[in-house]
């Protein structure tokens, strides 16, 4: 299948802005990473795309992840100009998540796509959704948040994204949720509803999106000190 042109210059967007980070000077302090699972239609990727905005940070969202991780050449261009600092603590990570899960990885795409991921988390200022992000980056180089929504809300979102009218939006949440659940476990066998997983559990339909925003960054901050959201 052949991926729409602006995917492709989406992905190229992030992985420059990522290099660009990768660049800066080593004395100054890596910048967390976000890495949120979401129940479909949380809004959790209108959520990661304004955090991304009010931290400077880049956006990875689960279709530049899922690019990036099925796509070599996406891969190698990703840890271009890395130095050997940072690719040997990307392998010590690696192999600590073997040792931790020792069926991480199984599959060549995950295998793949802990290695993107742990590349992100090494570098730093990246908000990521979902894919497996909170399970493969430790606290120390992200916060880790699941964000959930009233299923009414969830189900007027699905209906609104793709234009169905409840009866068929109601069918194709269920089948959101089912994958959602059945790649978690498969992958990174885990419960991906189970909150001791996570730093945070933000209700998008108590807080709204802005208000969820506003508690994710200011969580941020506040754990992290100043290098989480300076520029």
């Amino acid at each position: 299948m052949t991926l729409p042109r602006s995917l492709d210059q989406l992905v190229d967007h992030q992985i420059g802005r990522w290099h660009l980070e990768a660049q800066r000077p080593t004395s100054r302090p890596r910048r967390p990473c976000v890495a949120l699972s979401r129940l479909p239609g949380s809004g959790a990727d209108e959520l990661g795309q304004l955090l991304a905005e009010r931290l400077g940070y880049a956006f990875f969202g689960i279709e530049i992840v899922d690019r990036i991780a099925r796509k070599a050449g996406v891969q190698r261009e990703l840890v271009d100009g890395m130095d050997e600092r940072v690719r040997g603590a990307i392998e010590a990570i690696l192999d600590g998540l073997r040792g931790r899960h020792p069926r991480f990885g199984e599959s060549d795409y995950v295998h793949r796509l802990v290695r993107v991921v742990t590349t992100l988390g090494e570098g730093g200022a990246a908000v990521i959704v979902g894919r497996g992000s909170p399970y493969i980056l430790g606290p120390d180089r992200a916060l880790r948040a699941l964000i959930v929504a009233p299923r009414e809300e969830r189900l007027e979102r699905i209906a609104k994204r793709y234009d169905l009218p409840l009866a068929e939006a109601h069918s194709r949440l269920e089948r959101e949720d089912a994958a959602r659940r059945q790649f978690v476990t498969r992958s990174f066998h885990v419960d991906p509803d189970d909150a001791s997983l996570y730093d945070l559990v933000v209700n998008t339909g108590t807080l709204g999106i802005e208000g969820a925003v506003d508690l994710l960054e200011a969580t941020l901050r506040r754990r992290n000190g100043d290098a989480a959201g300076s520029r």
